[in-house]
C-alpha cells in the first residue's frame, strides 16, 4: 500500500555511545509552531536531512530520553555478558540449550482429588501451590467434554516490574535483603550523589593498598533524569585505591570514599571508549569512569580482570566440590521405583504418594520404604517396598546431585496433550490424562506425534518407563547439528522462496521407529507454534485491528472461548502475539494461551500495565469487566472495548487500519498463505515503529503529515510499553555488534525505495557507501537484511543499472558483483526479474571488456 508508505523490517541507527548522552537522537530545531498540545517540528535524521513531521512534544521527548536509557542499558548489557571482551550480547530471548526438551509432565484426574500432576522428569519444576497450578495448566476447563484437545502454557516467566508470578519471599528475608542493598547502594542513588560525607569503611581502612592509587572523573547514569545522560558523582577528580578484594573511590582531600567496586558474581567491565570505562557493580548499576592517562587506565583494567578472574576460580571450585560424590547423598531411582503418584522431589529424597505415614530406611544402596495407611472400616494396611541399585547409577539417576545453578531456569514453551478414553470400570466412565513437553524452543508444534504415541503407550502401560523413554529419545538429538541463526539471518531466509532452507530436516527413533522432524530454524522468541494468523482473521475480520492496536499498546485482552477447545482458544492468542513479533520482543512474557478462574490468582498479582493477553473459556470472564480492556469473543466474532478503559479510535486512524486490512483480505482471497499474511502484519508493525522514530521514509512531505497525524495516538501509545523500551535497547545494541559501521545504509535503501526524484550527487554518494561499506560476508548479509522479498528485494537498489549516469550504472554493476561472490548475495541475485539480470549480466561484460583493454 503505497499510501500508508510502509517499507521494509528495519534494523538500527543511533548516536555513538559516549558519556554524553544527553543528546537525543531526534534534534528538534526551533522553528516549531504549537496548536491543540501537537508540536509542528522540523527534525533532522543523522544524515542530516530535514524531516517534516507531527508529533506530540511528549513523544518527541519519550523517544529522545528512552534512547539515552538504552544506551546506558546496552553498556551495562555489555559488561555483564562479555567481560569486557567486546563480544555480542545474546538478545534472542530464546535458550540455546543443547537439549531438544527439558522436562515431560504427566497428570491426571482423579474423582476425589481432582486435578493432580502424577511426573515430572528428569525433576519437579513445580511444588505445592504451583504444582496445582500446572496441573490445572495441562487439563483445562471442559476436558471430561472432549476426547482429546490441545493446550500451550509457559513456565519460567521473568517476573514484570510490579508484579509477582510466585508467592512473594516472607519479611525477614526481604527485610534482610534491603538491608543488604542498602549496605552498598547505587553509585547513582540521590543518597550517594547529594552525601558529602558517606561513612568510612572501617575494614577498609586497615587493608593494605596492593598498588598504587590513580585519578578519575566519576560517572552515574541519571536514573530521576534520564536527558541528563551520564552525571559526574563529583566535579573534581576522584581518587581509585586498589585492595585485594575491591577498589574504593572517593575524594582525595577528605579521604573520606563514596563508592565501592567489591568482588561478586556479576562483575564486569567494558571500555565505551578510550579513556572511558563502565563497570557493572554490585548493586547491578553502571558506573562510567573516566582517565586522563592511558597508563592509569590500563592499571584499573588490571585490576578489574584479576578481581573477575578470581570470582571464576571460586565458583569453579565451588562447583567442583557440588560434583564431588562424598557429598552427594543417596537417593531412591526414580526410574525404577514401584510407587505410584511420584513426584521425582530433590530435596526430600524420597518418593512421595501423599499417604498418612512413611518411614524411609537407607542402607548401602537398598532403600526400603514401609507405607502404612489406613483403610475403610478402620483396617490398616501396610506396604513395603524395597529398591536395590548399582551405586553408580543412583549417582546418574539421583536429582539431588543436581546443583541449583545447574536447574533449567530459561523460558519454557510447554505443550501439553489431553486425552479421555472412555471406562466403565471407574467413576464418571472415563479415564483422563495429560501429558506435557516443555522445552526452551518455541516451535513446539513438532513434539505433536510423539506425545500422541507417548500417550497411547502410557494408557496400555501407566509407568514412569514410559517418560523415561520418550525424554531420552527426544534428547537423542545432537542439537549442535541443528543451525543457531542470528536475527539477521532469519530475516534473510524467510526472503527466500525455498522453503527448505526454512527448517532442518532430521529423524529421531522412537518406539523402535525412525520418525521424521522438521525443525524451524526461523522462529523468532515470540512465535510460537504453528499457530495462524489467518484464522485470527477470518475470525473477527476488521475487527482485528482492534486486537493488534491492543497487542501493540499492552492493552488486557482476553479471548473468550465458552464450550470452544483449549487448542482453538490458544490458537487465536498466540496468532494475536506474533502479529507485532518480529519487529517487538516480549508479547510470550505476557501471554497466557489458556487458563482459568484458578489462575486469575497469578493475573491478580500482576499490574494492569503488564497488558496480560489470555484465553478462557468461563463466561465469568467477561462479566468481570475490571479484568479487561478488550474482550475478544470466539462464539461471536465481536470485538468488544471496555468503555471505562479504552478510548473509541479516531477516524483517521480507523480508515488508516481499514486500508491495510483490503490489503491483507486481497491477499487472503488471493490465497496466499499464512507466511505472507502474518509478514504483513509484522512489516505493518514495524511501519508504525519506524514512524514513531521518525526513521520512516514517504514519497512527500504531505503523505508524511497525513501518516503520522492518522496514527499519532497509536504511536503515543507505543512509546509508553516495555516492548518500546525492549525495541530501543535491540537498536542500541545493533549499533554495537552491527557488520556495517555506517549506519545510514538502511536509510538510504528506504530513500532508494521510497523517493521517486533523487539528485544525482546523491545518488552517487549513496551506492559509493555501499561498495565502502559492503565487503565481507557478514556485511553482505546484513546487507541483505535490509532487502526483504515482500519489499522487492534487491530491485530498489539494481534499478541503479538503468540510471542516466554512467558512474551510477558502473557503481550499481561493481556493488551486485560483490554481492554475487557470497552465497548469500547470489541467491539475491538469481532472485532478480530476467529484465534487471540480462541488464546486469550485460553491463558486467562491458566493465570486463573496458578493464581488458
Amino acid at each position: 500500500m503505497a499510501s500508508n508508505g510502509r517499507s521494509s523490517p528495519s534494523s538500527t541507527s543511533q548516536s555513538p555511545l559516549s558519556p554524553n548522552l544527553s543528546q537525543p537522537n531526534i534534534t528538534v530545531t526551533s522553528n516549531s509552531t504549537t496548536s491543540g498540545g501537537s508540536t509542528t517540528t522540523t527534525t533532522t535524521t543523522n544524515n542530516g536531512t530535514p524531516i517534516q513531521g507531527t508529533l506530540s512534544t511528549s513523544v518527541i521527548n519519550t523517544v529522545s530520553a528512552a534512547t539515552a536509557v538504552a544506551a546506558a542499558a546496552v553498556a551495562t548489557a555489555a559488561a555483564a555478558n562479555n567481560s569486557g571482551s567486546g563480544g555480542q550480547i545474546s538478545l534472542n530471548g530464546g535458550s540455546k540449550s543443547k537439549k531438544l526438551v527439558e522436562f515431560i509432565l504427566l497428570a491426571e484426574f482423579d474423582i476425589l482429588q481432582g486435578s493432580k500432576v502424577k511426573y515430572q522428569y528428569p525433576y519437579p519444576i513445580a511444588t505445592g501451590e504451583m504444582e496445582l497450578m500446572l496441573s490445572e495448566y495441562m487439563l483445562p476447563d471442559g476436558a471430561h467434554k472432549r476426547n482429546d484437545d490441545w493446550t500451550v502454557f509457559f513456565l519460567n516467566r521473568p517476573v514484570p516490574e510490579g508484579g509477582a508470578l510466585t508467592a512473594s519471599k516472607s519479611p525477614e528475608k526481604s527485610k534482610n535483603n534491603n538491608n543488604n542493598s542498602s549496605s552498598s547502594s547505587s553509585p547513582s542513588s540521590p543518597n550517594n550523589q547529594n552525601n558529602k560525607s558517606p561513612q568510612i569503611d572501617s575494614k577498609s581502612s586497615l587493608e593494605k593498598q596492593i598498588s598504587p592509587p590513580v585519578e578519575a572523573f566519576i560517572y552515574s547514569f541519571s536514573e530521576t533524569d534520564e536527558e541528563k545522560g551520564w552525571v559526574m558523582l563529583d566535579s573534581e577528580k576522584l581518587k581509585v585505591e586498589f585492595y585485594q578484594t575491591h577498589i574504593l573511590i572517593g575524594s582525595p582531600t577528605s579521604g573520606v570514599f563514596s563508592t565501592k567496586i567489591e568482588k561478586h558474581a556479576d562483575l564486569e567491565f567494558t571500555q565505551l571508549e578510550p579513556l572511558f570505562d563502565c563497570v557493572l557493580t554490585d548493586s547491578s548499576t553502571a558506573l562510567g569512569i573516566r582517565f586522563l592517562e592511558l597508563s592509569e587506565e590500563k592499571i584499573f583494567l588490571e585490576h578489574l580482570t584479576r578481581m573477575i578472574s578470581e570470582v571464576q576460580a571460586e565458583q569453579q571450585n565451588g562447583s567442583n566440590k557440588s560434583e564431588s560424590p562424598e557429598t552427594s547423598p543417596t537417593t531412591t531411582n526414580p526410574s525404577t521405583t514401584t510407587e505410584e503418584n511420584t513426584n521425582i522431589d530433590p530435596n526430600t529424597n524420597i518418593s512421595s504418594n501423599n499417604t498418612p505415614t512413611e518411614n524411609l530406611q537407607t542402607t548401602n544402596n537398598t532403600t526400603t520404604t514401609t507405607t502404612t495407611t489406613e483403610g475403610e472400616n478402620n483396617t490398616t494396611t501396610t506396604t513395603t517396598t524395597t529398591t536395590t541399585k548399582d551405586s553408580k547409577d543412583s549417582k546418574d539417576s539421583s536429582t539431588s546431585d543436581i546443583p541449583e545453578e545447574q536447574k533449567c531456569k530459561d523460558f519454557l514453551y510447554c505443550l501439553s496433550f489431553m486425552n479421555n478414553q472412555k471406562d466403565d470400570t471407574v467413576k464418571r466412565g472415563a479415564v483422563v490424562k495429560s501429558m506435557a513437553i516443555c522445552t526452551t524452543h518455541p516451535f513446539i508444534s513438532i513434539f505433536k506425534p510423539f506425545i500422541v504415541l507417548a500417550m497411547q503407550k502410557y494408557f496400555s502401560n501407566p509407568s514412569l518407563d514410559v517418560i523415561v523413554e520418550l525424554y531420552n529419545s527426544l534428547n537423542s538429538l545432537d542439537m549442535t547439528t541443528v543451525p543457531q541463526l542470528n536475527d539477521i539471518q532469519k530475516h534473510i531466509l524467510r526472503s527466500s522462496p525455498d522453503r527448505n532452507k526454512h527448517i532442518h530436516a532430521t529423524t529421531i527413533t522412537y518406539l523402535g521407529n525412525k520418525m521424521p522432524l522438521y525443525i524451524p530454524i526461523t522462529y523468532f522468541p515470540d512465535e510460537v507454534g504453528d499457530y495462524k494468523v489467518i484464522g485470527l482473521v477470518q475470525k473477527f475480520g476488521n475487527d482485528v485491528m482492534k486486537i493488534f492496536n491492543g497487542v501493540l499498546s499492552q492493552k488486557r485482552i482476553i479471548f473468550l472461548g465458552y464450550g470452544c477447545g483449549a487448542d482453538e482458544i490458544c490458537n487465536y492468542v498466540l496468532a494475536a502475539c506474533s502479529m507485532v513479533c518480529p519487529p517487538l520482543k516480549g508479547t510470550r512474557e505476557r501471554c497466557f494461551p489458556n487458563i482459568n478462574l484458578h489462575h486469575q490468582i497469578l493475573i491478580d498479582k500482576l499490574p494492569p500495565s503488564t497488558g496480560v493477553i489470555l484465553g478462557v473459556s468461563n463466561p465469568v470472564f467477561e462479566e468481570r469487566s475490571e479484568w479487561w480492556d478488550i474482550l475478544c469473543n470466539i462464539g461471536t466474532g465481536k470485538v468488544i472495548l471496555n468503555p471505562s478503559l479504552v478510548t473509541e479510535i479516531p477516524d483517521k486512524f480507523q480508515q488508516y487500519d481499514n486500508d491495510f486490512m483490503a490489503e491483507v483480505n486481497y491477499n487472503i482471497s488471493a490465497h496466499y498463505g499464512e507466511d505472507k499474511i502474518k509478514s504483513l502484519f509484522q512489516e505493518y508493525t514495524q511501519h508504525i515503529v519506524d514512524m514513531a522514530l521518525d526513521e520512516e521514509e514517504f514519497l512527500d512531505d504531505q503523505q508524511r503529515q497525513l501518516a503520522i497525524d492518522a496514527n499519532h495516538q497509536r504511536i503515543e501509545a507505543w512509546t509508553k510499553t516495555k516492548t518500546f523500551s525492549t525495541y530501543l535497547f535491540d537498536k542500541e545494541n545493533t549499533k554495537r555488534t552491527s557488520a556495517i559501521r555506517d549506519h545510514t545504509i538502511l536509510s538510504s535503501i528506504r530513500k532508494l525505495r521510497k523517493k521517486k526524484h533523487i539528485p544525482e550527487k546523491e545518488v552517487l554518494k549513496i551506492y559509493h557507501s555501499f561498495l565502502n561499506s559492503i565487503k565481507t560476508e557478514e556485511q553482505v548479509t546484513e546487507f541483505l537484511s535490509y532487502l526483504p522479498k515482500s519489499h522487492g528485494g534487491l530491485f530498489p537498489v539494481a534499478v541503479g543499472l538503468f540510471h542516466k549516469s554512467d558512474q551510477v550504472r558502473y557503481a550499481t554493476c561493481q556493488l551486485l558483483r560483490i554481492l554475487d561472490k557470497f552465497q548469500s548475495g547470489n541467491a539475491f541475485i538469481s532472485g532478480l526479474n530476467p529484465f534487471l539480470k540480462t541488464s546486469y549480466e550485460r553491463t558486467l561484460r562491458i566493465q570486463e571488456l573496458l578493464q581488458s583493454k
